[in-house]
């Protein structure tokens, strides 16, 4: 029988990120995967929407999951309210397995989300219950307060994201940067490891649900209890391999969605 694995995030309806990601990336490390769901995403070559769910459809489904037996990791994505947060690190408080936290609060999509008090929730409320915390550049912006534009920029950041109480912190710097390769920082309070990946260049690109993806996939390998660098490096090949076999939404997409299922897949490159 599988293990069990949980998402908390929100619906993403062309499925490139949230739920549809986590729940594609655990399958594919083979879990049976459960999710809450939190809000509803609508993404249109025009429009992007987004719908929290109810607080109280939120409680009754973490109250329903958290009863299941062999939930390995739990993974957190969008909570798009302060109140949401709140609500969902009370229940986080009382279990005692990795908590993986993909701090969801920018979107390419649109620039329309007040992120300040969703920030200050964030890392009040849930970083203290992380294992690990996986900002992507802008958000790791926002919860450090600094410009991040280099790869010192990231390390001062990532140290400073540290003290708000996760056990780890790894900085996604993806794309944005120059150079040949994808840089990522992770820290462990005492030891910094930069983390590099060749960069994968696609038209369209295939980005859309990576930051989602690399982080269900570490707590996929968290869930083995995998040290946290093994881990890391891992998911980061597995996103890897989804962007180099994305898939193409439509034509009047600028992005494509990141393939959950290259690895297993015969139309994947095989590493």
């Amino acid at each position: 029988m599988p293990h069990k694995i949980l998402t908390i995030a929100g619906s993403d309806t062309i499925a490139g990120g949230g739920i549809q990601a986590d729940l594609a990336t655990f399958s594919n490390y083979d879990y049976f995967g459960l999710s809450v769901l939190t809000s509803i995403v609508t993404v249109t070559a025009s429009e992007f929407k987004l719908f929290p769910v109810d607080t109280e459809i939120i409680e009754s489904q973490l109250q329903a999951v958290l009863e299941v037996d062999d939930i390995m990791a739990i993974k957190v994505g969008l909570l798009p309210t302060p109140e949401i947060i709140t609500l969902v690190a009370s229940y986080l408080s009382h279990v005692d397995i990795p908590i993986i936290v993909d701090p969801v609060m920018v979107f390419k999509e649109t620039s329309k989300i007040d992120t300040k008090n969703v920030a200050t929730a964030i890392k009040n409320e849930l970083l203290p219950l992380a294992t690990i915390v996986t900002p992507n550049l802008n958000e790791a912006q926002i919860l450090s307060g600094q410009m991040i534009n280099s790869l010192q920029e990231m390390k001062q950041a990532v140290k400073t994201i540290f003290k708000y109480g996760s056990k780890n912190v790894v900085i996604k710097g993806g794309a944005a940067l120059a150079g040949s390769e994808a840089v990522d920082v992770l820290y462990d309070g005492s030891v910094l490891v930069t983390l590099t990946q060749e960069k994968v260049t696609t038209s369209p690109p295939y980005h859309n649900g990576a930051g989602c993806t690399l982080s269900a996939a570490i707590a996929a390998n968290l869930g083995r209890s995998l040290d946290t660098i093994t881990a890391v490096n891992d998911a980061k090949k597995f996103v890897w391999q989804g962007i180099k076999s994305g898939v193409t939404i439509n034509k009047k997409f600028a992005f494509g969605n990141v393939w959950q299922g290259a690895r297993r897949s015969n139309y994947g490159p095989k590493i």
